[in-house]
């Protein structure tokens, strides 16, 4: 296929265009007082996505300019990259890159050499992450966490208090997933579940392509301790799994080939409903692993070495679970169909063998070897003990609980960053006190010298936006902030109120802030170096870029 080649300063020019294009639409979500962007979905005649989620916007744009659309990707991967480790942070990232960028750009005009000013960008990223990790307030509160929850979903009501009861029944750490719920009003439910880092094996499965999750209702859980190839082994237990109007889990050692195949093609037709994962655990700790979702959902293992067959099997085999969320790296497993009894003589045999390796004394076994037993011993306590939550998101229409929803899990994860790093002053206050660790920092050039100012003036960015989006001067306010030498203040947007951040309760999630501004000085980086672009002529053939799987995956089912 023919190539064409768009050199600097043009190539600079038309993705600094995407960039500030998805930024603008992207950073009008910003802070509590952002307003929010109505999304035209994909399919007529089906109702418009209403968010205010900066990341969910990024990603809903697609610019005409391919060059352009570039810049539009770049901040769509820092958003996403922000949200798959944090959660929340998404739009400060997508602010930061967009200042970031358009200074880098304007430097590299001026005649500065980027690969300079990119090291001057991350001499200064390594003393503001060390800066802000020193400033942060540990030792997290539920007031605090409440609190955090309630800025990152934007004032709802209620959120902080019940992520709080989460926390405090399955821990930090504690797998919890959010549904549709109901009613008006939010709830929480700890039911018997659990979670593991495996996940789905082709991201063909994906059924919420909003949160790039596959999601089965009711499913049967088969558990396989060997590769499966051909489709054919796995047609007697679907026809059953599918006569019951249910889904198939399928767990095992590996489905691939034409096994795979098929199951990708009848899933995305909706022939049947199911998904591949791998099981817990690596090497000879993956039998033990199997046995111990057999015990949690009351499925009866096809092993290898018993001579079991697929073939054989009927429903009475297969385990159940209530639901099951499937994202790219872990399987959530909700409401499973345990023996009680079978999990709780395994788990206490389980802790009595931790004990045991605990106990020994030093010159018994191998250090390491005593280290990685007790990890994986307690990696399976954990497994076996575990709980889950589910959180059904309240409201009064459909469009509203799912725009809830993704504001509400987004608090959730930012929660989680604060009880895992601690908290730092918010609304932006964080960075700007970040910018006098820069202060007289001398660097090896004056290119470097200027990576480093384009950084310290970008970390203004962020309330510089979240003031404007309230309709406030950012200015007098900022110099209000700067003026304080003793605590941290911070300014509440709702009471217009400038105060010690831990106080007035305005406190961000340091891991969120740091995550956010390496990832956007990442993004530019990589940017400001390319030197040109490359790209595929475009095909006249109206039948370019078809794919088969996504026809079939976005056709509208007939029978409805």
């Amino acid at each position: 296929m023919a190539k064409q080649i768009i050199y600097n300063p043009e190539a600079r020019r038309r993705i600094m265009h995407g960039i500030e294009t998805v930024a603008r639409a992207a950073a009008a979500t910003f802070g509590c007082d952002g307003p929010a962007v109505l999304i035209q979905h994909r399919t007529d005649g089906m109702p418009p996505l209403f968010t205010r989620d900066g990341a969910t916007v990024a990603n809903a744009i697609v610019l005409e300019d391919r060059v352009a659309d570039l810049g539009g990707r770049m901040l769509r991967e820092v958003a996403g990259s922000v949200a798959r480790q944090a959660g929340d942070g998404t739009t400060t990232a997508i602010v930061l890159a967009r200042d970031i960028a358009s200074e880098c750009m304007k430097s590299v005009a001026a005649g500065y050499h980027p690969l300079q000013l990119q090291k001057g960008l991350e001499l200064a990223l390594a003393l503001v992450d060390t800066d802000m990790q020193r400033r942060a307030l540990t030792g997290v509160t539920p007031a605090w966490t409440a609190r955090v929850a309630e800025l990152a979903s934007k004032h709802e009501p209620g959120v902080g208090e019940l992520l709080n009861r989460a926390f405090a029944a399955l821990g930090c750490d504690g797998p919890l997933t959010f549904q549709l719920g109901n009613g008006r009003y939010d709830e929480l439910e700890i039911v018997d579940g659990v979670r593991y880092e495996q996940g789905y094996l082709s991201p063909y499965f994906v059924t919420d392509r909003d949160r790039q999750i596959a999601v089965l209702e009711r499913p049967f859980v088969l558990l396989c301790d060997y590769e499966i190839t051909d489709l054919m082994d796995l047609v007697p237990i679907l026809e059953q799994v599918t006569q019951q109007q249910r889904s198939l889990l399928l767990i095992a050692e590996d489905v691939r080939d034409g096994a795979l195949t098929g199951m990708l093609l009848n899933h995305i037709r909706g022939v049947f409903k199911a998904v591949a994962v791998k099981p817990p655990g690596y090497g000879d700790h993956r039998a033990e692993r199997l046995a111990d979702l057999a015990v949690l959902t009351g499925a009866a293992p096809v092993l290898r070495s018993q001579g079991a067959r697929l073939q054989d099997l009927s429903l009475s085999c297969l385990g159940q679970a209530q639901r099951a969320f499937i994202g790219s790296d872990t399987t959530t497993l909700v409401a499973v169909d345990a023996d009680a009894q079978a999990a709780g003589i395994r788990l206490e045999a389980l802790r009595w063998q931790l004990g045991q390796v605990l106990a020994r004394k030093p010159g018994q076994g191998s250090p390491t070897g005593n280290l990685h037993e007790a990890e994986e011993l307690a990696q399976r306590i954990a497994l076996l003990s575990a709980k889950t939550g589910v959180i059904s998101v309240g409201g009064t229409t459909d469009l509203e609980i799912k725009e809830r929803w993704v504001r509400i899990e987004n608090a959730y994860k930012s929660a989680r960053a604060a009880l895992e790093q601690g908290v730092i002053a918010g609304g932006g206050a964080g960075l700007l006190a970040a910018q006098a660790v820069l202060d007289g920092i001398i660097a090896e050039n004056a290119e470097q010298q200027r990576g480093v100012a384009i950084l310290q003036q970008a970390l203004a960015a962020p309330i510089r936006r979240l003031l404007a989006n309230a309709g406030l001067e950012s200015e007098p306010i900022i110099s209000a902030i700067r003026r304080q030498t003793r605590e941290a203040f911070a300014y509440d947007l709702q009471t217009r109120r400038l105060g010690p951040c831990l106080e007035i309760g305005i406190v961000d999630a340091v891991k969120v802030l740091r995550l956010a501004l390496r990832n956007a000085v990442s993004v530019v980086g990589t940017l400001m170096t390319c030197e040109s672009v490359v790209m595929p002529l475009a095909d006249p053939d109206f039948m370019a870029g078809y794919s088969a799987e996504w026809a079939a995956a976005t056709r509208e089912d007939p029978r409805v």
